[in-house]
């Protein structure tokens, strides 16, 4: 097997350099380097070892795809970009963790089925955590978001094992299908959220409550349908505008809704009649 170390001097690692290199199990970047190439170590199945330069600023897309014996990721705080599914389906991915910076932007689906990856520790900078992150990382169980993060993206949770998530107040938005199907037991949505996506915690089967911030304008369509086992959910805005189609079909165990006192009518209007006995005003 081979080391390959990326000499000093050099500033950009150009796009499919190494790709498909099956005798690289390790690599070495210098500090000079600023730049790694879209695929350019795609589906090096023995890269198993990453040493990082201090001047890394972008990982270009599909850079790291498919690199299934990659163990560890510790990234430095200098990166500035991660391009789209830049490390995707590193099945062997078992710990990422990013050393804060100045701020990272995240393409679509970074870590997308990471299917061994258990722990993520994102950096303090990040504003977006864009759609398909950790898109089918079915062991994921442990995830650090910090209070910079704005906007969760479309599925960026979808699938994971974590059963809680501490959401930042930070967060504004949360995206459509966000957190489809994962085991969260109980989400407590900050207080900035004015908006929840369509489908956004749909078939989260181990969903047994829900704190909802007193920010939220708008749920989507689907928002907790057929959480089976999700029993009671509380509303703190008293500025709810609208409440999509089948928000709750499928949550057979509802016993309590708890709403602002000075809001029932409008929680009563928004909501289906069926779920009306459940009101309860606080």
């Amino acid at each position: 097997m081979n080391k390959i170390v990326i000499r000093e001097g050099i500033k950009q690692i150009a796009p499919n350099q190494y790709a498909g290199r099956d005798d690289i199990d390790e690599l070495v970047i210098a500090d000079s380097v600023e730049e790694i190439g879209e695929f350019a170590f795609r589906e090096c199945p023995n890269l198993k070892k990453i040493t990082w330069g201090s001047g890394i600023h972008a990982i270009g897309r599909m850079a790291f795809y498919k690199c299934e014996s990659l163990e560890l990721l510790y990234l430095p705080g200098s990166i500035k970009r991660v391009g789209d599914c830049a490390f995707s389906s590193c099945s062997s991915l078992a710990c990422v963790e990013f050393e804060d910076g100045d701020g990272v932007d995240f393409g679509n689906g970074v870590f997308e089925c990471c299917t061994g990856l258990i722990y993520a520790i994102l950096p303090n900078g990040l504003k977006d955590i864009s759609g398909g992150t950790f898109i089918g990382c079915a062991k994921l169980e442990d995830i650090f978001i910090p209070g910079t993060v704005t906007s969760i993206g479309r599925g960026a949770f979808c699938g994971v094992a974590a059963e809680q998530i501490e959401l930042p107040n930070s967060i504004e938005a949360i995206g459509e299908f966000s957190f489809f199907g994962s085991k969260l037991t109980s989400v407590d949505i900050p207080d900035r959220v004015s908006m929840i996506g369509d489908s956004a915690f749909v078939d989260c089967n181990n969903l047994r409550s829900a704190e909802i911030g007193n920010s939220v304008v708008c749920i989507g369509k689907k928002a907790f349908k057929d959480c089976p086992v999700l029993s009671e959910v509380t509303f703190r805005s008293t500025i709810i505008g609208s409440i999509g189609k089948a928000a709750f079909t499928g949550c057979e165990k509802f016993m309590r809704i708890n709403v602002p006192a000075s809001a029932m009518a409008t929680y009563k209007r928004l909501l289906p009649k069926y779920l009306h006995r459940e009101l309860v005003g606080f």
